[in-house]
Parts: structure tokens; C-alpha cells; sequence
């Protein structure tokens, strides 16, 4: 158990980071949820909802509090925008890790106009770099650990053998080799992959400079819905986005298989990427080594 350590889960009520935050409360962590509730609000504009039905935060919380005696604060904070609160929550918590889930997730709605393009661009790197200076203004140790995505390697490498973010590679100065490491050649194929792409770079600058501790997980497509723990009671069940801009291929055709519709199948069927199955996401634990 780790009684008495913190740790702030940065979009706590989304699909990766709600029962993250479950598993890391049962674990004995205190867990200090920050979100601004902005997925909740994309489903108003998209005229969509998870097909099983999410709670309100509050009522999840109570919910938990009530069978496990594990309390989960929440504050409703917007990370991209209300840096001062931010940096006086990380100050005043002193959380041994901060878990970094609150970004727009979604490539298709990151490409669906030039709003959508800018809110995606300003929302992700606007937070992951306020989170990061909050870090270094705190003067903490704090682990950072943020959920990437493969696609800031781009898609033609699927079935490549590549390395874990960084590349050597031998640079001719003044006719002398010099060998030095650079983060691993992005291709992003949407404004989502972008952003990515560019908190890569924030995290390799504020390592080298500030020795902030991250963890940049660069995982497949995460699917599935529920863990033991959002199993517990229907007020604590997980989102699952069937179709539209966050719709996942696994559960779209789980749902298309459920009601004997055709499977989907876009192109040649012949795509090749990974998948990460919920419950695997839910339960990590923390590295036994980060760079520094």
C-alpha cells in the first residue's frame, strides 16, 4: 500500500484516466482528480453519448467513497488556461507523480475544422506546458507520466523494429563522427498526431534543462470498458464510444457484430496497428527506470 502519497490524475473523468484514477485509489494512493470536464462536453456538440451510461463525476466519487472508504478529490480546473491555480494545486498537494491524461484525444475531430484544429493545438500543448512549468516552479521531484500514441511515429512503420524514442546517429563536424541521441523521427497524419508530437519535445527540452522525471508512454489504440473496479457499480461504469469522431475500430465492431449490421471495413481491410486493451491500461505501474 502507499498510504499517504499523492498523485494528481490530470483528466481523471475520461475513458484512460477514470479508472486509472480507481486503480491507483485502490492501490492506496490519494488521488486528486483535475479535470475540466470537456469530454462531457464535445458529446453536447457531436449530438452523441457513450453507449453505457456515465455519471455525473460527484455521483462517481460518493460512489466509490461509499464501497471502498477511499476518497478521490476532484478539482475543476482547465490546465491549458488556469496556469496560477495549477501551479498552486501541484504546490499545495506535493504529489510524488502527476498522471497526464487531459488532452483532445481524437484525430477525426482534430481535423474537423479550422476551430476544432486550433482548440486540439491550444488545449494539449498549452496544458502539457503548463504542467511542465508548474513542475519546475514547484521545485519538486514530481514523476511526470503522459499517455502518447504511436502515431507520432506515423503509420508507415507499422511491423518496423524501432527504438524506444530515441535514435543515435553520427554527425560529421568539422570532419570529425560525434555521435548524439535524438528523439525518434516524427510523422504525424493529423493535427491530434501533431500535438504528440510537439509534447515530445516539450518533455526532451524540460528533461535536459529543468531534470523534470517523465514517463511518455507511446501505446496503440486503447479499447475495452470496463476494469474490476468500474465494475463494482453501474454509477462507476466506463464511457464506451461506439462511432463518430471517437469511436475506436474494436468497438465499432463489436457493436456492428452485436446487431448482425456488416463490420465497417474502410479501404482494403489491410491496416496493420496495435491495440491495448483497457483493463492492461488501467493497471500499469509506475517504471523502474525514466530518463533523466
Amino acid at each position: 500500500m502507499a498510504s499517504g502519497e499523492r498523485i494528481i490524475v490530470l483528466g481523471g473523468d475520461g475513458f484512460c484516466g477514470w479508472p486509472t484514477s480507481l486503480r491507483l485509489s485502490r492501490e492506496g494512493y490519494d488521488v486528486i482528480i483535475v479535470d475540466n470536464l470537456s469530454r462531457r462536453k464535445i458529446d453536447i456538440e457531436l449530438g452523441c453519448e457513450s453507449l453505457t451510461p456515465i455519471q455525473p463525476l460527484e455521483r462517481r466519487l460518493r460512489r466509490w467513497r461509499e464501497l471502498t472508504g477511499r476518497t478521490i478529490e476532484h478539482h475543476h480546473l482547465n490546465i491549458a488556461e488556469d496556469y496560477a491555480d495549477l501551479a498552486a494545486l501541484i504546490a499545495k498537494i506535493k504529489p510524488k507523480a502527476i498522471v497526464h491524461f487531459a488532452e483532445q484525444r481524437a484525430a477525426p475531430y482534430s481535423m474537423k475544422s479550422p476551430r476544432h484544429k486550433r482548440y486540439t493545438v491550444d488545449n494539449n500543448i498549452n496544458g502539457t506546458h503548463n504542467v511542465l512549468c508548474a513542475i519546475v516552479e514547484s521545485g519538486l521531484d514530481i514523476h511526470l507520466v503522459h499517455l502518447g500514441t504511436m502515431g507520432v511515429y506515423g503509420y508507415g512503420t507499422a511491423g518496423m523494429s524501432i527504438p524506444e524514442g530515441y535514435l543515435t546517429v553520427k554527425v560529421d563536424i568539422d570532419g570529425v563522427d560525434r555521435e548524439i541521441e535524438i528523439p525518434y523521427p516524427p510523422h504525424p497524419g493529423s493535427i491530434y498526431h501533431m500535438t504528440k508530437t510537439l509534447d515530445a519535445l516539450l518533455f526532451y527540452y524540460y528533461n535536459k534543462n529543468d531534470d523534470v522525471r517523465v514517463t511518455d508512454l507511446h501505446q496503440g489504440v486503447v479499447w475495452g470498458t470496463n476494469t474490476d473496479d468500474t465494475m463494482l457499480h453501474p454509477d462507476l461504469i466506463n464511457r464506451f464510444d461506439w462511432e463518430g469522431d471517437y469511436g475506436t475500430v474494436l468497438n465499432r465492431f463489436l457493436v456492428q457484430a452485436a446487431v448482425g449490421h456488416p463490420l465497417t471495413v474502410y479501404g482494403s481491410g489491410g491496416q496493420t496497428r496495435a491495440f491495448t486493451f483497457a483493463i492492461r491500461s488501467a493497471a500499469f505501474s509506475w517504471p523502474s527506470s525514466t530518463r533523466r
